[in-house]
């Protein structure tokens, strides 16, 4: 449901869960190009009140992103963040073919600016993974994570040798092209990427609202650039068997 150009996934007197586009920052920040609004000011516009962010995204990222309208409710479902009963359900595509249809990645790592770094003396960072969909050189993957480190998804995976596809902090920040997939490519000489950004999107999760005692699950659709990507890798990255 749009909603003064947000698009709202649920609403009630406790909280607002919207689905983020890519480009869109969370929360205010100095990297933040000057044009890009904040989302939490956008929704602070809207609802003409104040709210309090629950979950956040990298500005590249799409999907759930969930605020408190009040701080009873915040309270409320912080505190199964803290206890880690909240389930939340990430999709990326990282590069290369994973070892393992599933399995868990279990480091300790560190905070350094915008990095996570692996480090022995650091905090434990847990992630679970399942392989969704495997392509030659890509691999689409849904993360469920167990710590709640910032950015500790993309970490994990570029330190197995798996970075996600796009990542200008840990791998490349050369987009996905379909002539680099399509063999004898005859197209423009602009050529217009398969996908330029970060391919991870917050696709579902679930909690407790206040009042109630059984939990409410929220999802959103895979954003439409890596849904086109994943058609073009079917066609001209299949894995060969």
């Amino acid at each position: 449901m749009k909603k003064d150009n947000i698009e709202v996934i649920f609403e009630n007197q406790d909280i607002i869960v919207l689905d983020k586009e890519s480009g869109v920052p969370v929360l205010p920040s100095k990297d933040c190009a000057a044009e890009a609004e904040p989302l939490i000011e956008t929704v602070k516009k809207t609802l003409k009140k104040e709210i309090i962010p629950l979950t956040s995204l990298d500005i590249d990222a799409t999907g759930i992103v969930v605020f408190a309208k009040n701080k009873n409710a915040y309270d409320f479902i912080a505190k199964q963040i803290k206890d880690s009963k909240v389930q939340k359900s990430f999709l990326i595509l990282v590069n290369g073919t994973m070892p393992q249809e599933e399995g868990r990645i279990e480091k300790r790592v560190v905070t350094d600016g915008e990095r996570v770094i692996i480090n022995d003396r650091g905090v434990e960072s847990i992630i679970n993974y399942k392989v969704i969909e495997g392509f030659k050189d890509f691999t689409l993957i849904e993360v469920n994570p167990v710590t709640t480190i910032r950015n500790q998804i993309r970490a994990l995976f570029w330190s197995e040798g798996n970075p996600l596809a796009v990542d200008k902090i840990y791998a490349s920040s050369e987009p996905i092209l379909l002539s680099s997939l399509k063999r004898r490519y005859k197209g423009i000489d602009e050529e217009k990427p398969l996908l330029k950004r970060l391919p991870l999107h917050f696709s579902k999760i679930s909690f407790i609202l206040p009042a109630n005692t059984q939990k409410s699950v929220f999802e959103s659709p895979l954003a439409k650039d890596i849904e086109i990507t994943l058609k073009q890798l079917r066609k001209y990255n299949r894995r060969m068997y």
